[in-house]
């Protein structure tokens, strides 16, 4: 597979005249950093599903993630598929726009959010958002984020987002500090918190990432699963990162 990014990516700057020039054009517009994209090229790193969502957004010119996966060689597709913990709806749209709302506005990525986990009501955004709240669920309706349904309830709708890890970490911070509730852990199962630092070789700390995308994705399959939906509205953040990664990588 990196053998296809690093084919691809080195055509890509081959179309410059100056591949220093084309090699600063791709990292700005792939938001990935010069030295990665190097390492890709000379076929030394070995990208994950979120890193060829960048590329190939960029490479195929394409919007929606869904139409993406029909314009990336076999290799690619198979890669993303196999590494993402949801399989992509192809009745939905998975667009930029979405992810770049939510980082702009608070409001937009709650009600996102809270949608996700069943209807809301326009009296609930008023009241917890007020005016701007409204305006936002303008917006949302007309990106096609939220759907109306008969009984005026309001749901997801079909433009969703394949969230990177900047976003990812920036929305996680942003939805834990509104919602995490640190006076419920004095209630038994009522919430989990927890934090554990260590020191590791490489094999223990690969253990570390299996553990928690295996939960990741076990989290998932319960909430897929009809028996266990509710009333609930559960939120769940996972990580695994080295501490001064520049100093004891």
């Amino acid at each position: 597979m990196k053998d296809q990014v690093a084919y691809d990516l080195d055509k890509a700057i081959s179309q410059f005249n100056d591949p220093k020039k084309g090699l600063r054009i791709l990292s700005s517009k792939m938001q990935i950093h010069e030295k990665t994209l190097k390492r890709l090229i000379q076929g030394e790193n070995k990208p994950g599903h979120q890193t060829l969502y960048k590329i190939y957004r960029v490479l195929t010119d394409s919007k929606n993630d869904s139409e993406l996966l029909d314009l990336v060689s076999p290799i690619i597709r198979d890669t993303i598929e196999k590494k993402s913990f949801k399989p992509l709806d192809q009745e939905l749209i998975y667009t930029l726009d979405i992810e770049q709302e939510m980082i702009r506005d608070r409001a937009f990525s709650e009600i996102f959010f809270l949608a996700a986990t069943g209807p809301l009501t326009k009296e609930f955004i008023t009241f917890r958002y007020g005016e701007h709240g409204l305006e936002t669920l303008k917006k949302m309706i007309k990106l096609g984020a939220i759907e109306v349904q008969q009984d005026g309830t309001l749901i997801l709708g079909k433009a969703r987002t394949n969230l990177r890890a900047e976003s990812i970490k920036q929305l996680s911070i942003q939805m834990l500090e509104r919602f995490l509730r640190p006076e419920a852990t004095d209630d038994n199962n009522e919430n989990h918190m927890a934090i554990y630092c260590e020191g590791l070789n490489d094999e223990g700390y690969q253990e570390w990432i299996n553990i928690d995308e295996q939960a990741y994705k076990k989290k998932i399959e319960i909430a897929n699963n009809k028996n266990y939906q509710g009333h609930i509205r559960g939120i769940t953040f996972q990580c695994v990162d080295k501490m001064n990664p520049g100093i004891n990588s």
